[in-house]
């Protein structure tokens, strides 16, 4: 039998994961969503992901066999430099995963990175010298502003080289961010695919909110200044009449404290199961993303997806990523200064209670369903594997 026969024609898609964050954050139902794309186009899906990677109940199926090295730990130069051998030690087992799972079942196998820094796409090229490539091709999601980040420089040059190392035409840019895509596209020299957001399934939610005597406003997600921590302790601190029945929800680590003729203050787990995440996304009516601007302003926001996707009202910083897409839809209602408190709780009573300002966001809802689904997203999947075979 030659070496060909009995390897399957449709491509292998691998998700290659080289830190899963414990469980938090994008990662986990952004490939699980991935897995249901793949599904559809009858493409096999492999994941692989550190071993001892302290997540309970991973996904069914996926392989653990990297390794854990944290690579993206806080360090000055010197450090970072000498993680090195940690990169080579995660291009071991990369090349190893290649080999024994992937290379050898298929003619076609495609390598997909969707969070990561220049250590960990080192690691990866590393890994594409140890094994056979012929029939291997690599795309790249970058969420973030790499173009002005001091290391840009690396991104592009691991870029190159690992285009090099495999066929042509195999090598492929993506990107959530339109935004992004024409910053990348000009700094990387290529074309960089926008693609739709997975995971953002809220069926499972109740889109509305139980309690009407009550506006919830909701600040999603683990404290982090560059979401706008210290502009949620403001809000809690502010006291007025213009407060009356509103209640904030957030992260019990957030160390928020409430005031007397202030908010109603509800704390909550700092990390959420998806049934408590879709419980607040379906009671809240107002999500608050005080996010940093410069740092979002290319930068997506799977939450800002999903609460238009669910309907929800988001007050956004200008200048961002979500003040671009809700300029889209003529939202300019909903970009505001957070500087100040009084107006933040006035635009809330108005945004809820506009239906001028509703109605904009129900189309934008329908909007956003129609490109951010799974449907759509195994279809640009497609379109991009397609060229590939040209």
């Amino acid at each position: 039998m030659s070496q060909d026969e009995g390897k399957q024609l449709s491509p292998i898609f691998v998700s290659l994961i080289p830190n899963l964050m414990e469980g938090e954050g994008h990662i986990i139902p952004y490939h699980k969503a991935v897995s249901k794309a793949m599904k559809k186009l009858g493409w096999q899906h492999k994941v692989i992901v550190p071993i001892d990677n302290n997540v309970d109940n991973l996904p069914k199926g996926w392989d653990e066999g990297l390794s854990n090295n944290n690579l993206e730990k806080e360090g000055n130069l010197v450090i970072k430099f000498l993680r090195i051998n940690e990169s080579i030690k995660l291009a071991g087992t990369i090349a190893n995963y290649l080999n024994h799972e992937v290379i050898n079942n298929s003619n076609n196998s495609i390598i997909f990175l969707e969070r990561f820094i220049h250590l960990q796409l080192f690691a990866l090229y590393l890994a594409l010298l140890w094994v056979p490539s012929d029939n291997l091709s690599v795309w790249l999601l970058y969420r973030l502003d790499t173009h002005k980040d001091n290391t840009r420089g690396i991104y592009k040059l691991l870029n190159f080289l690992i285009k090099k190392r495999i066929k042509a035409g195999n090598f492929k840019l993506l990107t959530d961010s339109d935004r992004l895509s024409k910053s990348l596209s000009n700094y990387f020299e290529t074309s960089v695919t926008v693609m739709p957001i997975p995971h953002t399934d809220v069926s499972y939610c109740s889109i509305e909110s139980q309690d009407k005597s009550k506006i919830i406003c909701w600040w999603p997600g683990s404290p982090r200044e560059e979401k706008g921590w210290n502009i949620i302790k403001k809000l809690a601190h502010y006291s007025g009449e213009n407060t009356n029945n509103i209640r904030l929800v957030c992260a019990e680590t957030s160390q928020v404290t409430a005031v007397n003729n202030g908010v109603e203050l509800t704390l909550v787990d700092n990390y959420l199961n998806r049934e408590e995440y879709y419980h607040w996304l379906g009671t809240s009516q107002i999500i608050l993303l005080p996010y940093n601007y410069p740092a979002y302003e290319g930068r997506t926001s799977g939450i800002f997806t999903e609460s238009i996707m669910a309907g929800k009202t988001p007050l956004v910083t200008e200048n961002t990523w979500m003040a671009s897409e809700l300029l889209k839809h003529n939202l300019a209602e909903l970009i505001i200064n957070w500087e100040d408190e009084k107006k933040v709780f006035d635009i809330i009573r108005e945004a809820i209670n506009s239906d001028i300002i509703q109605d904009k966001i129900s189309k934008m809802q329908y909007s956003y369903q129609q490109f951010h689904n799974i449907d759509n997203y195994a279809c640009v999947m497609n379109k991009i594997y397609s060229e590939t075979m040209v």
